[in-house]
């Protein structure tokens, strides 16, 4: 299966119905992945009949997915859409003098400098490319981009440079164990698959800390977002959006949530942003009219 060009794959349509957590997940992966899509809302059973094909907003089937070459996917994963686009691939060696589990920065930046050298490479990621850079909506003090990049660009250009030195991506693949033997590491995948390598680097990145709020299961992807979720930004016209956390990444997400949203509050436990948050993103969130910062003192025990 071949790749479907970038100026196809821009023509993938989701259609669904707001506070569904597949439909969420399809449009941050899409999002994540730098593929744009159009998302179509399906407000009405009569919606869901004419312009999905299904019998209401609840049907089983929904959100259907379309592609440029005439392709239906009702309620498709994302290994099956990952397939759709021709970027599931099985190793092409028994054998790398690398191998990288993590597609992040960290990961990519290893496999372009280790495939720039002439070592064959392979770098395992089990969901998007560019791990959680790639939901950021826009970084700014990233060597090299004095206005600014998208996480998804920025994770796009660096999946192209490591593939043009050689470097082997394998997207949708998940490592579970891992056995060290002499002069090589097994990398164990859940599916089965084994990636044998002289040298192995672990560049998993973060596993975001839960708020364990009530009913957080029920609405997560649904309304309860971890990570910047920066797809659903435009889906939030008139909305009043919570954002918790007084990182980076939280600031940015707020300044790209504000640009769509009637009000953004940033919830940050602790005395005051400075202390947090970069003194170029303290400066715009503080002034956005939009914007209001609750601080939430700890308590001393």
């Amino acid at each position: 299966m071949t790749d479907i060009p970038r100026d196809q794959a821009s023509q993938v349509t989701i259609l669904g119905r707001i506070g569904s957590a597949m439909g969420y997940m399809i449009r941050d992966f899409l999002h994540r992945s730098d593929v744009p899509f159009e998302w179509i809302e399906l407000k009405s059973d009569e919606d869901a009949r004419t312009k999905a094909g299904v019998n209401d907003l609840h049907d089983g089937r929904l959100p259907v997915c379309l592609f440029p070459d005439g392709t239906r996917m009702e309620r498709p994963t994302i290994r099956q859409i990952t397939e759709k686009l021709g970027w599931f691939r099985d190793p092409s060696r028994s054998e790398y003098d690398l191998a990288i589990y993590g597609g992040g920065p960290a990961g990519l930046s290893a496999a372009v400098y280790a495939a720039s050298e002439g070592l064959t490479t392979a770098l395992v990621e089990r969901l998007a490319v560019g791990g959680q850079a790639s939901s950021s909506s826009r970084i700014e003090n990233y060597l090299g981009f004095p206005s600014g990049i998208s996480g998804a660009e920025l994770a796009e250009r660096a999946r192209e440079q490591a593939c043009r030195f050689g470097a082997e991506i394998l997207i949708g693949r998940e490592g579970v164990c891992g056995e060290i033997l002499p002069g090589k590491g097994i990398g164990h995948l859940a599916d089965g698959t084994k990636i044998v390598a002289r040298a192995t680097i672990c560049a998993t990145g973060v596993e975001y800390c839960r708020l364990n709020l009530p009913n957080e299961d029920r609405f997560l992807g649904a309304g309860v977002y971890y990570g910047a979720g920066a797809s659903e930004a435009s889906l939030c016209s008139r909305e009043h959006v919570f954002v918790v956390g007084g990182g980076n990444s939280a600031g940015q997400a707020t300044m790209h949530f504000s640009r769509f949203a009637r009000k953004v509050t940033v919830v940050v436990r602790g005395s005051s942003l400075k202390y947090t948050l970069s003194q170029y993103l303290l400066d715009r969130v503080t002034a956005e009219k939009n914007v209001e910062v609750l601080l939430i003192r700890r308590s001393r025990r």
